[in-house]
């Protein structure tokens, strides 16, 4: 199995913050949580972003498909959700299998935890176009922080598949005409990799469980270059960490709330250029806005109990929105949670939200790396915009129905000498996005008994 990233301990991570004792409640006794009545929870999860073709979705036939997943909390019982939902046909999917990866290797994985799925009994099931199909339970027992893996085998030929772009995890997939290979659990026949999630949206288990929460927002949700090192400063670009595989804050955040004794699934609902409102993309179909797409991505998922919304850069950054925009979207997903009887997190946007279609003089460049900072200006419109939009997250924001705490990721990110960039070490290689340690400090900041409300 592939190692995990090397920022793990969490009191380095308080160290850095000077996390307060209210930072991480008193642990969840183990007589409390073995008292939980059985629910089916979400261990991890991908949204469905579109069915695009591309060189790594480029459709063909007979092929398997083996994804691999860091599920967020152990489990024992398991079933699996697949999504046609942005597919134009119907998808065939003669065969599928559910296994530990245990000590292996990647593409292999452990022969003594592999079992088919079936769905409503059947070994294949059609998946409509616009569709979606869960599979029967089964069970594999396994530890939290063991890596799973979904294999597939697609029938016939088919177009781009419905997916969701990884980007720092790795994957597999078998030669075109290979056909069904998902007993293969050595993984010799699956010679090619990639970084999607094809056709996989989810994974739930059951057992006494507290519930799920989710973090729900665009590219820095999805855990965009958390591969990347700390061990430049900004502005000398990070470097991405070959060992450092699918750390999203999903992840940061599931090794928090276990280190805190709590029994909960953590669900990634983010989607990479994902806008909060309507906007050029959601037209193209190359991406669904937040207040679309809140429904079927977070408050139908299993167990939902908290949503943690973190949405807006896109709209401030690439379309040069206005702050009211935003916050009429962030309001929106706020209803619809509040009606759902989900309690919502809500998080600043930390800095780097630069309007790109704003002077190109208030943009950083080699020649000034700091321009578009406010100090010591002129600032950027789009942070000028994010700062609007975080003032309001602080205040009204927070006194919405249904919204019981702010997650301050600005608060400690913010480089206080230029407070429009983000801690200089905590960057990755684009200064829109954190590296892996920066999401870590991000999730410390996630007031974890606001989750719950205990």
């Amino acid at each position: 199995m592939e190692c995990r990233p090397a920022a793990l301990v969490l009191a380095s991570l308080c160290s850095l913050l000077s996390c307060s004792s209210g930072t991480i409640r008193t642990p969840v006794s183990t007589t409390a949580t073995a008292a939980l009545p059985a629910q089916w929870v979400v261990a991890w999860g991908a949204s469905p972003e579109n069915a695009l073709p591309g060189s790594e979705n480029p459709g063909g036939s007979e092929q398997t498909f083996r994804n691999f997943f860091y599920p967020t909390v152990a489990g024992s019982q398991e079933r699996v959700h697949l999504s046609n939902v942005f597919g134009t046909t119907p998808i065939t999917v003669g065969a599928a299998r559910l296994a530990a990866a245990g000590d292996t290797t990647a593409p292999a994985v452990d022969s003594t935890r592999d079992v088919a799925l079936t769905f409503s009994g059947a070994t294949s099931v059609t998946i409509p176009a616009g569709g979606a199909v869960t599979s029967d339970p089964v069970n594999i027992a396994y530890t939290f922080g063991e890596k799973l893996a979904v294999s597939l085998y697609v029938r016939g030929i088919f177009p781009a598949l419905t997916q969701h772009e990884s980007q720092v995890n790795t994957n597999y997939a078998t030669a075109a005409g290979a056909g069904n290979t998902t007993t293969d659990t050595a993984g010799s026949s699956f010679t090619a990799s990639n970084t999607e999630w094809y056709l996989l949206t989810g994974v739930d288990v059951y057992g006494p469980y507290q519930g799920t929460v989710a973090i729900f927002g665009s590219s820095s949700v999805d855990g965009h270059a958390s591969n990347f090192g700390d061990t430049n400063s900004y502005p000398t670009p990070n470097v991405a960490i070959a060992s450092q595989d699918d750390d999203r804050p999903s992840d940061w955040l599931a090794r928090q709330l276990m280190a805190a004794g709590y029994n909960l699934g953590v669900l990634n609902a983010g989607e990479i250029g994902d806008p909060a409102g309507e906007d050029s993309r959601t037209a193209s179909g190359s991406a669904v806005a937040g207040i679309d797409r809140m429904q079927r991505d977070v408050l139908s998922q299993a167990g939902i109990k908290a949503v943690i919304i973190y949405f807006g850069g896109i709209d401030l950054r690439s379309d040069c929105l206005p702050a009211t925009n935003v916050e009429a979207s962030l309001a929106n997903m706020i209803a619809q949670a509040d009606t759902a009887g989900v309690r919502v997190i809500l998080a600043t946007l930390p800095p780097a939200e630069y309007c790109l279609s704003s002077d190109a003089s208030l943009l950083p460049s080699a020649a000034n790396p700091y321009a578009g900072d406010i100090n010591p200006g002129p600032e950027n419109p789009g942070s000028t915009q994010r700062n609007l939009v975080n003032a309001w997250i602080r205040t009204t924001g927070l006194t919405l129905p249904g919204v019981v705490a702010v997650a301050d990721f600005d608060k400690v990110l913010a480089y206080p000498t230029h407070p429009d960039f983000m801690l200089p070490n905590f960057y990755s290689n684009d200064n829109f996005h954190p590296n892996g340690v920066g999401y870590g400090v991000q999730s410390a900041a996630i007031p974890l008994a606001a989750i719950l409300g205990q």
